[in-house]
């Protein structure tokens, strides 16, 4: 979407300027309207609307909400095929009286109130000063409309005086009071149709080989269909997984290999249901159709649940991978250019514009860092950890998601607690620069931010509309 702004005082001097040309070089009032036609057809553009691109971006806070019992009340992932969630609330990770959804979210918050400098009719004079410390060039014009997913945490006091207090932080759509089923996080971050999204994380404790900041990625539809291939039998050997950028898969526990654990997440990303260690499908953990449990373009047609029940073979609701077949509008949208974008090569040279997006903003956010007088070895971009996490599959946007750093580690703690507001500047820099492109001053820096804008453009349908736009439902 674009912002058009008329220039009228530019219109009528030229306009002026054009007539009092003419009248001088043709006394004959029988030549001026020739030449109005000419000028409109070699200079159509001074006649034209001057545009200034818009982008959406919504700063995704993590979690927000109780993980209280009973499931059955305050869950989350709900499945209408058996009327129930599927899994506890999430709450974050915690350290004595720190807690992930309250820190993420004042550093989200901070980022938001420098970003609405760039909304339409504010003042972006402000938020150019801050791009005069990272940046000796001028900055493009454009406009950023900033929006949250979630409101502030709800505390524990708060959540025994409200019948469903995970309502407003759930990511998947769930049923009411009524049983009348109300959008989830997810559904709602669709509906703003943005460019860019900002998932905002922190671990309890991570890996030692996994230091600095790190990306959360999906790996493209391309590789885990070569898993598929593989548990069907029609493809023999794992190299296609050791050889890709993509092996440093997330390992839940050490009781499986990382490649293992790979062919069981492509087992839940195609068909639902998990698999045994012996690679067999457990048809008792069923994980839903999570392209179901979202409101968008993608989930399928109203009614599905009835096919759903009968678990089909030869269909997209067969339990098992052998019978699995992966049609309809979501595996659609997985086969497309625009999803092989999101996820597949680009800057990074693996997981397309998302691992870029977040990586740029992880650059960004050690540069703020640095230019503040705060740097420090640990401080860096690290390994991905690799899944087919909800949040970067399930948003039709461009999706850098963070985990910011671990409260188990003293360093990460005194970022959380003493440098939100570098933090804060970071990204909202990264997503500027992200949209408009920004070349940083200290390109020496070992980890100075690439400045290459997101190609939103190829993002482009055959039809002309918008991939971020066709993401809302008819």
């Amino acid at each position: 979407m674009k912002v058009a702004i008329r220039r009228t005082e530019l219109l009528v001097f030229h306009a002026i300027e054009f007539y009092s040309f003419a009248s001088r070089l043709f006394l004959e009032r029988r030549f001026i309207i020739p030449l109005v036609m000419l000028f409109l057809v070699f200079y159509p553009s001074m006649f034209q609307e001057h545009e200034i691109p818009t982008y959406r971006v919504i700063l995704d806070p993590g979690h927000g909400g109780i993980a209280k019992h009973p499931m059955s009340v305050h869950g989350d992932r709900y499945d209408t095929i058996r009327g129930r969630y599927l899994e506890t609330f999430k709450e974050g990770a915690s350290r004595k009286a720190l807690h992930e959804h309250i820190l993420v979210y004042d550093i989200a918050r901070r980022a938001e109130r420098l970003l609405r400098h760039l909304a339409p009719g504010g003042d972006a004079e402000r938020f150019y000063r801050v791009l005069r410390k990272y940046s000796d060039r001028a900055p493009r014009a454009l406009y950023i409309e900033t929006g949250m997913s979630r409101g502030r945490s709800i505390t524990e006091e708060e959540s025994r005086l409200v019948e469903d207090p995970n309502a407003p932080f759930r990511l998947f759509d769930y049923p009411d009071a009524k049983g009348s089923m109300q959008k989830g996080r997810i559904s709602r971050i669709n509906e703003r149709r943005p460019h860019l999204v900002v998932s905002l994380h922190m671990a309890a404790a991570g890996p030692r080989d996994y230091e600095g900041m790190n990306p959360v990625i999906i790996p493209p539809h391309s590789l885990l269909l070569k898993g598929f291939e593989y548990l069907r039998g029609e493809r023999e050997g794992s190299a296609f997984f050791r050889r890709s950028h993509y092996r440093d898969w997330f390992i839940e526990n050490t009781s499986r290999s990382d490649f293992s654990w790979f062919l069981n997440d492509t087992s839940i990303y195609f068909t639902g249901y998990p698999l045994r260690r012996d690679r067999n499908t457990d048809m008792t953990r069923f994980r839903g159709y999570r392209y179901n449990m979202v409101n968008w373009s993608c989930a399928d047609e109203h009614g599905w649940e009835r096919a759903a029940r009968h678990r089909i073979s030869s269909s997209r609701y067969a339990p098992r991978v052998d019978d699995f077949v992966p049609s309809g509008r979501f595996w659609d949208r997985e086969r497309s250019a625009c999803e092989n974008f999101r996820r597949g090569g680009g800057e990074e040279g693996f997981g397309g514009d998302n691992a870029y997006a977040s990586y740029e903003i992880i650059r960004y956010i050690c540069y703020s860092l640095r230019m503040n007088g705060d740097d420090h070895p640990s401080q860096k971009p690290g390994k991905s950890y690799v899944s087919v996490w909800i949040m970067p599959l399930h948003v039709n946007a461009v999706n850098a998601f963070i985990e910011l750093g671990y409260l188990n580690r003293k360093r990460d703690r005194h970022l959380f607690t003493k440098r939100k507001n570098e933090l804060a500047e970071g990204i909202a820099v990264g997503i500027y620069s992200l949209c408009a492109g920004l070349e940083v001053k200290e390109r020496e820096y070992k980890y100075a931010p690439r400045g290459k804008r997101i190609d939103f453009g190829r993002y482009r349908l055959p039809d002309g509309s918008s991939y971020f736009d066709a993401v809302v439902a008819d």
